[in-house]
């Protein structure tokens, strides 16, 4: 499989969707101070209309209690009183390929919990979708089904860094009309991450081809990029005033990191008004690399005078 994703045939996978057998995925409730795992059918009997539903979406390999599932999940506490996460352990845990198979059947799988929401009365509108990387591609898949099937929207859709391998084709991905509100936050552009703008409204993390600075001494450095999104997101539900950005008024601005709009929050609590592309740029400043310790070789003319240490 290349980065690209064009080895995997899409519309084979997108086909599929009534024939995988998808397995008995849960949904984890969250409050303060407890959390429960629950089938989808429990889970939405304990929903009332008046209740807002901020469901997580985590990406391939990521459980309910790794460090990016419980940094969002917790960073949303913040603001609500229970966050709900899909458990997509079970078909996300697996190869590439057969996790991106699995994207159609998991979206079906939403869609009938919200479906069911709908019928009993729930306001769509209310319900705010966040995916990263696989997870975005589930909520826009799950939001197109919404808009299809029930004639409405979703309320909002945040994706972090919605993976490209496999997606690289625009009708079997993320989309701007998946939900009254599309908000992405790009951190990987390119290669793990999607580079083209999906929302209305796109967050470019240090630029279109930029490395993450916070990223430069890892030997996984893509996998670090790719990890800033949902990093950013979580810190900036806590205090908004860690992901700001500026509006680009081209690509070209975009691509030369010039964007001279002005600053506004571009993180959780981004206006559904912002639309755009927006530059962040990150405050992290590398620190400077120690002082190396030089034995010093008599024979080594080209070292003297001996100074004792390299900078």
């Amino acid at each position: 499989m290349n980065v690209a994703g064009e080895a995997v045939p899409q519309q084979l996978l997108f086909s599929r969707t009534r024939t995988l057998e998808l397995p008995a995925t849960q949904v984890v409730e969250f409050w303060r101070g407890g959390r429960r795992a629950l089938s989808v059918a429990a889970a939405r009997a304990h929903l009332r209309p008046s209740d807002a539903l901020v469901l997580y979406v985590p990406g391939w390999w990521n459980t309910p209690d790794d460090p990016s599932s419980q940094a969002i999940v917790n960073a949303l506490m913040t603001k609500h009183s229970s966050v709900h996460l899909l458990d997509t352990r079970l078909s996300f845990c697996r190869g590439y390929v057969t996790a991106v198979s699995n994207v159609p059947p998991l979206s079906h799988l939403l869609f009938g919990f919200i479906k069911k929401l709908h019928k009993s009365g729930y306001p769509v509108s209310s319900i705010h979708l966040i995916g990263f990387s696989l997870g975005a591609h589930v909520a826009g898949f799950t939001g197109k089904l919404v808009r299809n099937k029930l004639n409405t929207t979703l309320g909002r859709i945040t994706a972090l860094d919605p993976a490209r391998p496999c997606f690289a084709r625009p009708e079997y991905r993320l989309a701007r009309d998946d939900a009254q509100f599309v908000h992405v936050i790009h951190s990987s552009t390119g290669v793990l991450g999607i580079e083209e703008p999906l929302g209305h409204a796109d967050v470019y993390v240090n630029g279109v081809r930029g490395r993450q600075p916070e990223c430069q001494d890892r030997s996984i450095s893509l996998e670090c990029d790719h990890a800033q999104a949902w990093k950013l997101y979580s810190a900036s539900a806590v205090n908004e005033k860690s992901l700001m950005g500026r509006r680009c008024s081209s690509w070209e601005e975009l691509l030369r990191d010039e964007c001279s709009g002005n600053e506004t929050a571009v993180g959780y609590s981004c206006s559904s008004d912002e639309h755009g592309m927006f530059l962040y740029k990150s405050k992290y400043k590398p620190a400077a690399p120690e002082p190396r310790l030089q034995v010093f070789n008599p024979f080594n003319f080209l070292r003297w005078p001996f100074r004792g240490a390299e900078t």
